[in-house]
């Protein structure tokens, strides 16, 4: 069970919350940078799982991705609607309008409902997964183990913008396992992956932070073909857009175009591998799971 999953957070949220500027452009990430992936996917005929904002589907552009996605079998699902810095801060009722808002409209353009849900910085509580249940969703994926949240949130706090005062993840992740498991109401939760015994994420954020000994360390785990695994792109990863500037806060950013595509290939690969033939959604695979747990 090796799954790609890709949270398409536009520009603009990068902006909000680190008070910058990328691109006034708010399609670009949906022409020029997610057809890309596309593309590398298709190469091994894999599928991925797309976390789509609801609001972003107001964009034309934005649509007529999610359409391609699913008509070539991805996978898409909920990110809320609006991407809140503060929505692990919001009450019941806010945080189930940004779902159930974000829930009607993937169903109205993509002519199927979401049966996922990622929180945005990967917050997840008892109203959440309630709010899930009762719209039959069948999983959450909004837990990312190991120090992840202490080290996002003394790297927001480093740097200007909105992001200083989100919600990133619960203290609890610290010690929370890696693989899949059942919640109260029957859903599964599909924790992102971490190294092991380092606890660090297996993400390509830190992927690039760390350089290119962690890069190094992600794909030798891959290659150990283990039996569960997530791996998180963001749509930032294929921006072909790079800055100067080695302190930009968004740190996709910092690096090259080319090293970018080149890890971010490799990557793939090494999921494809592991897994033994071509990834498949989450929704596809939700069932067999589920007899196995």
């Amino acid at each position: 069970m090796i799954f790609l999953h890709v949270d398409v957070d536009n520009l603009w949220i990068y902006e909000k919350e680190f008070g910058v500027k990328i691109l006034k452009d708010p399609e670009f990430i949906y022409t020029h940078s997610l057809p890309i992936l596309l593309k590398l996917l298709k190469k091994s005929n894999s599928k991925a799982t797309f976390m789509i904002i609801g609001q972003d589907l107001l964009l034309p552009k934005c649509r007529k991705f999610c359409k391609k996605a699913v008509s070539e079998g991805h996978e898409i699902a909920n990110h809320s609607w609006s991407h809140p810095v503060l929505f692990g801060k919001m009450s019941f009722r806010e945080k189930q309008a940004q779902i159930i808002k974000a829930h009607e409209i993937i169903t109205k353009v993509c002519k199927v409902e979401p049966i996922g849900f990622r929180g945005p910085g990967y917050y997840q509580d008892k109203e959440i997964i309630h709010i899930l249940g009762e719209l039959n969703y069948k999983y959450d994926t909004s837990i990312l183990p190991g120090y992840a949240e202490i080290l996002m949130s003394l790297y927001a706090n480093l740097k200007k913008g909105e992001n200083r005062n989100k919600t990133f993840g619960r203290t609890s992740y610290v010690i929370k396992g890696q693989n899949p498991h059942k919640l109260k109401n029957g859903l599964i939760e599909f924790p992102i992956s971490i190294l092991p015994i380092l606890r660090l994420p297996i993400h390509t954020t830190f992927a690039y932070f760390f350089g290119k000994r962690y890069r190094n360390l992600i794909i030798k785990y891959f290659n150990t073909k283990p039996k569960y695994a997530l791996y998180l792109f963001h749509a930032i990863d294929f921006v072909n857009l790079e800055t100067s500037d080695k302190n930009h806060p968004v740190i996709p950013l910092r690096i090259k175009f080319e090293k970018r595509i080149s890890f971010l290939e490799e990557t793939l690969n090494a999921l494809v591998l592991a897994n033994g033939g071509p990834l498949k959604t989450s929704r596809e695979t939700i069932n067999s799971i589920k007899l196995r747990l």
